[in-house]
């Protein structure tokens, strides 16, 4: 379902149409612009960034490791290095309504910003929630340790090319060396792990409730679609919007998602609603708690 939206109740009003229709979790996710053939797909597989997702995802650990010192496996240090913008393979999604809204025009300069916004309504299946601790998170989770390719069956490449091969076989795929590969790296997080990594796993999408561990995703009330790999191509993205709608046929990839609405905010209406934003006490302050955020604000706001 699409809708043009002028004004945020008349967008209230439609997220509340859809929940009254549907007995699945609600969530949502704002984009600025519509972004086309490459919307909903995770900033690693723009810019060639999947080639080096394994140096990226270690780097960004080398660097700053006291910020990790309270995280427990993959997963929780991705949705960390998420939240301060690097590449990796989650898109971030939000059960509050407003704060997506604010991702879609929150700053949005309107003058030189001319793109109409977007605001996202998905319905997950909820039998089909994870949450971070998640085995099968944590088997999608550790494909960013992964090289993308090389010679020695460690690689993206390989797990794609053997999960293909016993897609329905699990005791064959784990005795391949890319699934060994894997489990070893599984096994920092879970030492416990056992030897049952599943391959349809390692083609699905998962949607994802995280630990409140920082302030933004706490106040964004943030969740995650944990991206795994497109079973056509080991460095391609799964993509779940085809000709701006939910893809529904995409073999061999489970996923949690049942419908995706489309609401778009017109830019020539988007002035009235930031101002809507701000007078329900929706700014960036809130949604980005850590000071330099909120001194950004205040010196913008006091200028």
């Amino acid at each position: 379902m699409q809708r043009q939206i002028k004004r945020l109740h008349e967008l209230v009003r439609f997220v509340s149409d859809i929940g009254k229709k549907s007995q699945n979790l609600l969530v949502f996710r704002g984009e600025k612009r519509d972004y086309g053939v490459s919307a909903l797909v995770p900033l690693v597989y723009r810019d060639g960034y999947i080639k080096k997702e394994d140096v990226i995802y270690r780097e960004s650990q080398r660097f700053n490791d006291a910020e990790f010192s309270s995280d427990q496996g993959v997963f929780d240090r991705l949705s960390r290095i998420q939240h301060y913008t690097a590449p990796t393979r989650l898109i971030d999604v939000s059960e509050d309504l407003l704060s997506s809204i604010y991702f879609a025009i929150g700053e949005k300069d309107i003058p030189s910003d001319t793109e109409n916004a977007i605001v996202y309504i998905f319905e997950i299946n909820n039998e089909l929630i994870k949450y971070y601790d998640s085995d099968t998170v944590t088997v999608v989770s550790n494909l960013a340790k992964m090289p993308l390719r090389n010679t020695n069956d460690k690689s993206k490449e390989a797990l794609l090319r053997d999960a293909t091969l016993y897609f329905k076989d699990i005791n064959k795929f784990n005795d391949t060396e890319s699934a060994k590969f894997l489990l070893h790296e599984i096994k920092h997080d879970k030492p416990q792990f056992s030897r049952i990594i599943n391959p349809q796993h390692l083609t699905s999408v998962q949607f994802v409730l995280p630990k409140l561990t920082s302030n933004r995703i706490r106040s964004q009330k943030g969740a995650f679609l944990l991206f795994g790999l497109c079973p056509d191509n080991f460095d391609q993205p799964i993509k779940l919007l085809k000709n701006g709608n939910l893809n529904n046929k995409i073999k061999k990839v489970e996923h949690p998602v049942l419908k995706i609405h489309k609401a778009i905010l017109p830019n020539s209406c988007i002035e009235n609603m930031q101002k809507e934003l701000l007078s329900m006490g929706i700014k960036k302050s809130f949604i980005y708690p850590e000071i330099d955020k909120v001194s950004e604000f205040l010196k913008k706001l006091y200028k």
